[in-house]
């Protein structure tokens, strides 16, 4: 672009030389010739990014400040705008400025020569335009040389034809064209065109809700201690909440240069790769990333994952601490003692179980068994199915399933079946809502006693054995009240009517709740005095205790195939099946 300017005022020289030979006696007077002074001139306004002053410019006075040069684009507060270097275009400007000014100081020079020639009419010289292009094609310029010796004025066809020759099309300032015209702007560069800035496009991004790497922190408590089997590694999700977040790209835009070349943006705006897995969905506007099913996030290969089933290929021990989980658990070990796993689904253990506390919202399967150690607890809102139960509690909505129940508190809403395998239920209590079948009942240990019974209504024999608890303690309570009301009657203490008073208070009371308690449990006896359960098995070892109702019987024979039921007296007898 400066060899095009240079090659501009130079062929603007070629013209003022042809245009001088006809005066050319007058030049060889005692004036300079056109073209030493155009040399002159460009000897002594070299090219150089130094300079920035116009010839045309004022000297400043001392207290005078400095006036910056308006601002070629208007301020903006967008951080994104690719703002363009002013101060490099300002010395462009002004480079062009000092060699055009000093052009035109040639040209008057020469005007002044030709007048002074004897015989001679000056020849006049129009308002010569002269075009700058900044380097980088953002900016654009007209000087205009001023006409000479009575020529024609500039015009707006003239600004226009040297945009038009040098290919300027986009963002011309048409206030400027006009301003030249009508105000005769001469000696001056002036702004005619700018390019429209480019603009960087942001790249998206991702706000994760969920960890794609799980640090194992340990809390300890007040004391110092720490508990290693809450370690909080499960990140449970449940159906249509959201994995993360995604902010789209916004795409960079490219600015225009004034001859309507693009100038480019240097960041384009990436759109970021949706990491969705399995179970795993973008919304319609690609801003979420959400879960299909209800379970457990994990992140692996660049994407997040959703499993309906959390499996643990190993052992429940310190190395994965306790489960909490929304959904279905599957363990290919053991489980330990002391720790605890919770499911809203399914539970499904392929080792054996230790004196852990297991709670299933499904179903609850033991490949080998649980060894409770009269810690051990399993509840399940489904059927529990373990090989043997052994000194542990167990309470299931459904059937309860297994080969041994040893020394066991089971309790459950419909079927225990101890069929397979052993088939023996020794010692314990356990409660049926419908039926206990099992090959073996009862020990010939008969200091072990095995309690069975049928409650149609299993949440009534739980209130039932509360409330007769209860009504115990109420009658202890009552008599010690009765005493201390003897007592103070026959003393002679100052305030033993308000002690009287209160006493009498506190035997109301427990009257009052006496009576109430002895209503539900008739509630209760008449709720269970019809029960239709059956006990079956193929042998019946003394000690048993068999309860159905309010009818309870002891067996302390031997019996073989037996069925144990309630006849229509009441009572409970043993037939054969």
């Amino acid at each position: 672009m400066k060899e095009k300017n240079r090659k501009g005022l130079f062929g603007l020289f070629q013209n003022v030389k042809h245009s001088s030979r006809d005066s050319e006696e007058a030049k060889n007077s005692s004036a300079v010739s056109l073209e030493e002074a155009v040399k002159e001139t460009f000897e002594e306004t070299p090219i150089s990014g130094t300079d920035q002053t116009s010839s045309s410019a004022k000297p400043l006075k001392d207290d005078e400040p400095a006036v910056s040069p308006p601002s070629i684009w208007e301020p903006s507060d967008d951080p994104h705008l690719i703002r363009i270097n002013e101060d490099i275009l300002n010395i462009e400007c002004n480079q062009f400025t000092t060699k055009t000014s000093s052009l035109s100081n040639v040209f008057k020079r020469t005007a002044s020569v030709s007048q002074e020639g004897e015989g001679t009419e000056p020849a006049p010289r129009d308002a010569q335009p002269q075009l700058y292009i900044s380097k980088d094609g953002m900016a654009a310029w007209i000087y205009v040389i001023p006409p000479f010796n009575n020529g024609r004025d500039i015009s707006e066809k003239d600004l226009r034809a040297v945009l038009s020759q040098s290919r300027v099309t986009t963002g011309i300032l048409e206030d400027a064209l006009q301003s030249i015209e009508n105000d005769l702007i001469y000696d001056q560069s002036v702004l005619v065109a700018k390019g429209t800035l480019a603009r960087n496009g942001v790249d998206g991004s991702i706000n994760d809700r969920y960890k794609r790497v799980l640090h194992l922190k340990f809390e300890e408590d007040e004391k110092g201690s720490v508990d290693y089997k809450h370690l909080n590694n499960i990140q449970s999700i449940k159906e249509g909440e959201t994995i993360c977040e995604i902010t789209r790209a916004v795409p960079g835009q490219n600015g225009i240069t004034v001859t309507g070349t693009p100038y480019p943006c240097t960041i384009k705006g990436t759109e970021v790769p949706v990491p969705a897995g399995r179970n795993t969905v973008p919304n319609k506007e690609g801003t979420l990333l959400i879960s299909q099913k209800t379970g457990h996030v994990t992140f692996a290969n660049g994407r997040f994952h959703v499993d309906p089933i959390l499996k643990i290929n190993g052992n429940i021990d310190n190395s994965t601490g306790n489960l909490d989980y929304d959904g279905d658990i599957f363990i290919s070990g053991d489980v330990r003692n002391g720790f605890s796993i919770k499911a809203t689904g399914s539970i499904d253990i392929r080792g054996s179980v230790e004196g852990a506390v297991i709670t299933a919202g499904g179903p609850i399967t033991i490949a080998s068994g649980m060894s409770g150690n009269g810690k051990g607890v399993l509840t399940s809102e489904s059927h529990i199915k373990c090989r043997y139960l052994e000194h542990c509690s167990v309470s299931a909505g459904g059937n309860v399933y297994a080969e041994s129940i040893i020394n066991s508190k089971v309790k459950c809403g419909q079927d225990i079946v101890v069929t397979s395998g052993m088939g023996a239920i020794i010692g314990g209590t356990l409660l049926a809502a419908n039926n206990i079948n099992a090959r073996i009942i009862g020990s010939k240990v008969r200091r072990l006693i095995t309690e069975l019974v049928i409650a149609n209504i299993p949440k009534s024999v739980e209130e039932s054995e509360k409330l007769t608890r209860e009504l115990e303690q109420l009658h202890y309570n009552m008599s010690e009240v009765k005493k201390n009301i003897n007592y103070l009657e026959n003393s002679q203490r100052a305030d033993k009517e308000q002690l009287l008073e209160r006493l009498r208070q506190a035997e109301e009371y427990l009257s009052i709740r006496e009576q109430g308690i002895n209503n539900r449990l008739e509630e209760i006896a008449d709720d269970t005095a019809v029960q239709t359960g059956l006990i079956q098995c193929q042998q019946l070892l003394p000690v048993v205790r068999i309860r159905m109702g309010a009818s309870v019987l002891l067996i302390q024979e031997e019996y073989s195939k037996s069925l144990i039921y309630k006849n229509n007296e009441g009572e409970i007898v043993i037939g054969s099946n």
